[in-house]
């Protein structure tokens, strides 16, 4: 058995695995822990005194003084909403594998008190179809973020989804880039990164990449009038290409839609009690995807290219 110097660590783990402000924990109620958990007979002074010891070490622990009921611990590195807020974003997160979910939700729940992981069982149980199969995806992660510090490019194969449901190698050759930075897109990871010869940066998919390398050679530079965070707003679901002036008009219905996608950096100029017209720069390919979810509340008026692209494939639609 550890010797009596461990009873403060001990006190310590029984008041972050079982207290809170909902669950304050009586002298009697720790002696019982202490015991059964440690097996481990100590008296009130001896508890007196290693809680007074961890409130000088800096942690803020309720005492029966101040409570008039007993003892917990009142601040934790996060709190219960914050906690929430991650395993939401977790279990939302298809790019992660299920099983890495399960295990980041379950390192998540331990940041609470017992009593209050039990309100949070409904995430535990994440929805295998709705994640990426790669278990790559950390490695992925590592490895580019180890590439961007030492600027150096990595080698690896991309993948896609075949009718089996599984990824298969996309091409025959191995992609080489140079890595610029990472980024979180609607809940997935992406690569931003360049090619030797081509002015035009890149994305990929992290969750599609396997068998990641690191290469000796040194990655080029990120060109100098490329920002990450304009790259991520024009390039509507991700789609290659050069933004260019999208103008439409919209009904007031989906005002909170193209807020919510294309941020308040946008122009929106209202045209009559039930249209606005709505200008601003995006690829035109993620365009074309977005605006056919809003055909009947969208209507393109420019680039006359884009607009007749939709238009055509009204026209041709056998649903229609």
């Amino acid at each position: 058995m550890p010797s009596s110097k461990a009873n403060i660590i001990c006190l310590l783990q029984i008041l972050w695995e079982y207290s809170d402000a909902e669950n304050i924990l009586s002298m009697k109620d720790i002696k019982l822990k202490m015991k059964l958990l440690y097996d481990r007979e100590i008296d009130r002074r001896t508890v007196y005194d290693c809680l007074n010891e961890l409130n000088q070490l800096g942690y803020d622990i309720s005492m029966f003084e101040e409570n008039k009921e007993g003892y917990y611990l009142r601040e934790r590195i996060f709190d219960v909403s914050e906690v929430r807020l991650l395993m939401d974003s977790v279990y939302a997160n298809n790019t992660i594998p299920a099983r890495h979910s399960m295990e980041l939700i379950q390192k998540l729940q331990n940041l609470l008190s017992k009593p209050k992981r039990k309100s949070y069982h409904s995430l535990m149980i994440c929805r295998d179809h709705a994640k990426t199969p790669n278990k790559e995806t950390f490695h992925n992660i590592d490895m580019l973020d180890k590439a961007i510090a030492e600027q150096k490019k990595v080698s690896f194969i991309y993948t896609e989804y075949g009718f089996d449901k599984k990824l298969h190698q996309k091409g025959s050759n191995r992609h080489i880039v140079s890595p610029y930075s990472m980024a979180i897109y609607d809940g997935s990871y992406y690569l931003i990164c360049g090619w030797d010869g081509v002015e035009e940066p890149r994305h990929y998919h992290i969750s599609r990449i396997k068998d990641i390398q690191l290469m000796g050679e040194k990655s080029q530079p990120m060109p100098t009038n490329f920002h990450l965070d304009e790259y991520i707003q024009n390039a509507v679901f991700m789609y290659s290409g050069k933004p260019e002036r999208i103008k439409m008009k919209c009904h007031k219905y989906i005002l909170d839609q193209i807020i919510m996608r294309f941020g308040t950096d946008i122009q929106i100029v209202p045209n009559d009690d039930e249209t606005f017209i709505a200008s601003l720069y995006a690829n035109p390919n993620g365009m074309y995807v977005w605006v056919l979810q809003f055909l009947d509340t969208c209507e393109i008026l420019q680039p006359l290219e884009l607009r007749e692209r939709i238009c055509k494939v009204v026209r041709d639609s056998p649903y229609k």
